[in-house]
């Protein structure tokens, strides 16, 4: 690795204070100094810590990373042509980002667990065992990512001499994983369910890193029982607003303890903001409108009446936002909804040049609709849809300090109910954590005709996880390990109804049994009269991220992915 890589990870960068954090989280970074001699007492590890967790939140454009990743799947796309496109190579920008900022993240966890040792005789064993986890906890989510996004990689569990970085191996995935469990076991042991302070690691958090990781890799017994025992243990709800997750406002109170780990921001720091509902809004609403969702991602909502819409009798193709299911309204705005954007109430509209807008005194006017006729607006640069996820805020989108959801209550119970249907294990335990899902939406409960369905409830989790968690972050790592990339990848990028009185043909979700079993519209019969963005390819190599080249030009000893 570069040498300047020994300077981003020796804990001497100035430090962002983190909101929701208590005193120890509001320390003032020490400008320089020597790791020999910095773990002398807690405030010292404290400081450590905290900078092990500002290095964990990984931002690309002040945006989080996660949040940008479905736009590399078949359900979003990013107004840039990036990786979704599949023409990616070596030298990607955002494969050699996310490896710098892991490695980076592992390195200050190791410079702190390795150091505070020496100082552990002034620090109240109590304290010192929660930090160490924590750090642990950190470097586990840092290597999941990796291992999970790259496959093989280096295994660094101390801090590297200069020499060091230039003869590093790759350890095989499974030595990996078998790592990540160690930490995150040896966390989960320390850790109280619930955090010291919102925003640190707990005991319910490491075992839901350990739960994403074994569901992942297709370890359903791992994954089945660690989840049970959040379930069981941590005393864990969910939000009764799917909304609330995803504002400010309703994140405050954070009602049901849904969120489980996020990325904070915080109202005293003016630098601690984030872009992400700004990439995301419109651009009548002053938004910036680099990222949308597709089509398919709208078709894979139900309707009212729990069904799929092409087996729906309450679905209308001329109003597809009516009788659907509730979240469809919270993930994606389509054309024709009054919303709320940056401080500003309009209606949604990409047909013509004129749209109503809400005045401050309540009345509406008629003005210049930028969705319609901007370059880089909805209409012109995507395919007629906006995010809704983060972007129905009352904040200035400038300013912005909703935090990102990193892992919620939800995810628990649906990695709980897929583990076990994988198992075939389908019991009430099963069926209960999907339904809790589901009421929160206005759903029906499972239907009782397929509750020994082993393959018709695999069908039904797919598709809860997909509309569930759009845009967090899941997607790239679920149709890959579903084996279903290179399925759904190659596409043309679909969208609305070129012309609003033309009303499209009803998707297709049956055109192979893969397709109906992951619940992939197509759109053979419907092309013509669709918005189309671009062609899309797949190539095998693409399941993992190549190691980046100007990692493997600094050290020889790095061998590159197949076919990259």
């Amino acid at each position: 690795m570069k040498k300047k890589f020994l300077y981003i990870i020796g804990l001497c960068l100035s430090l962002q204070v983190f909101s929701g954090c208590k005193d120890y989280l509001e320390q003032a970074p020490l400008d320089a100094p020597a790791t020999g001699q910095f773990f002398n007492n807690q405030t010292e590890m404290n400081a450590a810590l905290t900078a092990v967790y500002k290095s964990a939140y990984w931002n690309t454009g002040t945006t989080p990373y996660q949040s940008i990743m479905d736009g590399w799947t078949d359900i979003a796309l990013l107004r840039a042509p990036d990786m979704g496109e599949g023409n990616f190579d070596v030298f990607n920008a955002n494969a050699k980002s996310i490896w710098t900022l892991a490695y980076t993240t592992i390195q200050r966890a190791n410079t702190m667990i390795e150091g505070m040792e020496a100082g552990k005789a002034n620090v109240p064993a109590a304290a010192f065992n929660r930090m160490q986890a924590e750090a642990k906890g950190l470097r586990a989510f840092a290597y999941f990512f990796l291992v999970n996004l790259y496959g093989d990689v280096p295994l660094i569990t101390k801090p590297l001499l200069p020499a060091d970085f230039y003869i590093q191996t790759r350890a095989p995935k499974a030595e990996i994983i078998n790592f990540i469990y160690s930490d995150l076991d040896a966390a989960a042991a320390v850790l109280d369910w619930a955090p010291v302070d919102r925003g640190r690691m707990s005991k319910a958090i490491v075992l839901g890193i350990k739960a994403r990781t074994a569901l992942y890799n297709k370890q359903y017994k791992v994954a089945a029982d660690v989840t049970k025992q959040v379930i069981d243990g941590a005393g864990l709800g969910l939000n009764p607003k799917f909304q609330d997750l995803f504002t400010k406002a309703g994140q405050t109170p954070n009602a049901g303890k849904e969120i489980m780990f996020e990325i904070l921001y915080t109202d005293a720091d003016a630098n601690s903001i984030t872009y992400l509902p700004l990439g995301s809004i419109s651009r009548t609403a002053g938004g910036q409108s680099g990222r949308f969702p597709q089509q398919r991602l709208v078709d894979m909502f139900e309707a009212k009446d729990g069904k799929r819409i092409d087996e729906s009798k309450v679905y209308d193709p001329k109003n597809p936002r009516l009788n659907r299911d509730s979240r469809l309204k919270y993930t994606v705005a389509i054309p024709g909804d009054t919303i709320t954007m940056n401080q500003t109430t309009f209606v949604y509209d990409i047909y013509k040049n004129t749209t109503s807008v809400k005045n401050a005194d309540g009345t509406w006017s008629t003005k210049a609709n930028a969705d319609f006729d901007n370059a880089y607006g909805p209409s012109k640069s995507g395919v007629g849809l906006l995010h809704a996820k983060y972007t129905f805020t009352a904040e200035n989108a400038f300013t912005a300090r909703v935090n990102f959801i990193l892992m919620r209550y939800a995810e628990i119970l649906l990695t709980y109910a897929e583990s076990k249907i994988e198992l075939n294990e389908m019991d009430a335990s099963v069926i209960n954590a999907i339904n809790l899902v589901r009421k929160r939406a206005g759903q029906p409960d499972v239907e009782t005709a397929i509750l020994a369905d082993q393959n018709k409830l695999r069908q039904l989790i797919r598709r809860e996880r997909t509309v569930e968690l759009a845009m967090e972050g899941f997607r790239w790592f679920d149709i890959r390990r579903w084996d279903i990339a290179s399925v759904v990848m190659p596409q043309k990028v679909m969208g609305i109804a070129k012309d609003s009185a033309i009303v499209p043909a009803s998707p297709d979700f049956k055109a192979t049994a893969v397709h109906d079993l992951n619940n992939i519209p197509t759109y053979t019969t419907s092309e013509s009269t669709r918005m189309l963005r671009e062609i899309r390819y797949w190539y095998p190599k693409l399941n993992l991220f190549p190691v980046p080249q100007s990692e493997r030009d600094i050290n020889p000893k790095l061998t590159q992915n197949p076919e990259w």
